[in-house]
């Protein structure tokens, strides 16, 4: 089995998409089954949410297999609540001949240790995928998808006040987020994947080396999940940088400084700034 934790707006839908596409691979119907963390809740949500998407899907009149696998799933999500035998009958009742199956949720980013050691308890050997991206373009792009403004200046004005909420805070925490995984999981079951090299064959083949899968080529004209274009100006773009410090050279140091580009640049604008 294999768990998609994140991080957000780093590539989880394309991916999800192409493991979907994979003839060796069963990826859930329901990408997001927001099951890890949330087994014990009192909160409405994600409930909530699912029966207001199969209320949509079962009134749009739609017979395709797609949509039937849908609420299907979201039937079967709704039923589980935080049982985890019927989560692991979830995915017992769907995988056939597939090699790999799992889900991705980017909210597992933010579980915390007991949550990450329950999962390891009853999924001894499950395989942990964690994409990353440049933090600065990962909170812009984050951003920009989950806030209203009608100008660039408007959304701009955003980016102090997601510094004070831990919806943006917790996704940004790649330190939290790689310290916690790599204390329960064996290193050969995580694997890390950069947002910045992810549409291209090479990184999907480390993703199906990893997954135990043969090579299958992926569609990399295919964007899901974009949020609204906006550049940013070079000036917020170093202040942001420089709150986001720490998730930058933790994640240098530990990949020995093989990081994308655009993340060096942004070091350096640091380094050249100090």
């Amino acid at each position: 089995m294999y768990l998609g934790i994140g991080a957000q707006k780093s590539g989880t839908t394309w991916l999800s998409g192409y493991l979907a596409s994979h003839p060796e691979v069963y990826m859930s119907a329901l990408k997001e089954m927001h099951f890890w963390g949330n087994r014990n809740s009192t909160a409405k949500w994600p409930t909530t949410a699912f029966e207001k998407r199969l209320v949509r899907l079962q009134s749009n009149g739609s017979k395709s297999l797609s949509t039937f696998n849908h609420i299907s799933a979201l039937t079967d999500r709704l039923a589980m609540g935080g049982d985890i035998e019927k989560y692991a009958t979830y995915f017992d009742e769907r995988v056939e001949k597939q090699h790999a199956f799992g889900e991705i949720s980017p909210a597992y980013c933010k579980l915390p240790l007991e949550e990450f050691q329950l999962i390891k308890k009853h999924f001894p050997d499950i395989k942990i995928i964690l994409l990353l991206r440049n933090p600065v373009d990962r909170l812009w792009s984050q951003i920009r998808f989950s806030e209203d403004a009608d100008t660039l200046e408007e959304m701009e004005q955003k980016i102090d006040g997601a510094f004070k909420k831990d919806v943006y805070l917790d996704r940004s925490d790649y330190v939290s987020t790689i310290r916690t995984i790599r204390s329960v999981f064996a290193p050969e079951n995580i694997h890390f994947a950069f947002f910045e090299n992810l549409f291209q064959q090479a990184a999907v083949d480390g993703i199906c080396r990893f997954l135990g899968v043969d090579h299958y080529a992926g569609a990399f004209n295919k964007k899901r999940n974009v949020s609204i274009k906006m550049p940013l100006h070079p000036r917020l773009r170093l202040k942001m940088a420089q709150r986001l410090e720490p998730q930058y050279t933790y994640v240098r140091d530990l990949f020995g400084g093989d990081i994308p580009n655009s993340w060096h640049t942004d070091i350096y604008a640091l380094r050249d700034e100090a």
